[in-house]
């Protein structure tokens, strides 16, 4: 995979890590992308407010399951990761059995990948990200100071990014990282899917895919950020690289073994900045919104269904499961 490729699949990863809880990013901490008076970027990180009772490890194989029910319908949850590595293994043996009868499969929020498009709004290739002064000239002293010593360190010019903007800078910086571990977006729920339809399930559910991102449009959003959001997303993306953190692999593998508490827990870099775009918000609280109403749908129906979101999305404070017991539906954490 080229850097490029490579860059236009991490944001859409970056992008997808969020889930729902972007929607929180209102009020006066609402940062508008046609905004030209200073900003208070000191917003309450909504993708830290967790629900706390429901962060549990699992003790069955595989990944950890929520349950959502009612008097006569259980409906499974997994939470996923927002990005695995290529051929990520883990138990199946829970989610077979799970399938096996379940009225329907619904599948979360994902990304709509559209790479040409994508690759159209990089710098080179479109005018969204350019920028007429040289990037560092219009930066604080320490944040500048911060980004060439991250050059330096990689052994890369001090006018690398001059061209592009801070936001895209800092997403670049997060994501130029080498460990060899090749990433994709929607291989695991398309590994479940696969499994739903194949001959190791006796009675096959239908699947609900629900809509995707509007990636493109997340990716303008960011361009048009004010100045004060394009320092926070340049600040988000040297922290990750200056704090090193966990690897793709290793934390799909947490997820693998039900270990909950050590995914959530991991350091989302980027994800802060994103957290603080309304527009993006937005789209994940569209996303919610589906889950919501295709699980509360699902419960209508006797017997069982399974359903497949985003872990931060489905465990935030105002989240999927948040809101499901809000409505009245019992939920139950990872046994």
């Amino acid at each position: 995979m080229t850097l490029t490729r490579f860059a236009a699949a991490g944001l859409a990863i970056s992008l997808m890590c969020g889930g729902s809880a972007f929607a929180q990013a209102q009020g006066k901490n609402e940062v508008s992308i046609h905004q030209t008076k200073p900003v208070d970027l000191t917003p309450v990180d909504s993708q830290a407010n967790l629900v706390e009772e429901l962060i549990v490890n699992a003790r069955l194989p595989g990944p950890a399951w929520w349950k959502v029910s009612d008097a006569d319908t259980t409906v499974y949850v997994m939470g996923v990761p927002a990005f695995a590595p290529r051929k990520l293994d883990f138990d199946t043996s829970v989610l077979r059995r799970r399938l096996d009868g379940a009225n329907i499969l619904i599948i979360g929020q994902e990304p709509e990948v559209r790479i040409l498009s994508l690759l159209a709004l990089i710098p080179g290739r479109g005018k969204q990200f350019k920028v007429d002064r040289p990037m560092r000239e219009t930066l604080p002293p320490d944040l500048r100071a911060r980004l060439e010593k991250q050059l330096k360190a990689r052994g890369k010019p001090l006018d690398e990014h001059d061209d592009m903007k801070p936001a895209l800078a800092g997403f670049v910086i997060a994501n130029e990282r080498g460990g060899g571990v090749s990433i994709t977006v929607g291989d695991l729920t398309n590994k479940i899917r696969d499994l739903a339809k194949s001959k190791e399930v006796a009675v096959q559910p239908r699947v609900r895919k629900l809509g995707d991102y509007d990636l493109i449009g997340m990716v303008k959003s960011l361009a048009e950020a004010p100045q004060p959001l394009q320092e926070l997303c340049l600040d988000a993306g040297l922290k990750e690289a200056e704090n090193g953190l966990a690897s793709v692999r290793e934390t799909a593998d947490q997820w693998a073994e039900g270990q909950v508490r050590q995914v959530v827990a991991a350091e989302r870099g980027y994800q802060r900045c994103l957290a603080s775009t309304p527009w993006i918000a937005r789209q994940f609280k569209d996303g919610q919104d589906d889950a919501v109403g295709a699980i509360t749908s699902a419960l209508k129906k006797p017997g069982k269904a399974v359903a497949i979101i985003e872990l931060r999305s489905l465990l935030a404070e105002g989240g999927v499961l948040d809101r499901l017991r809000a409505k009245g539906f019992t939920v139950t954490a990872p046994e």
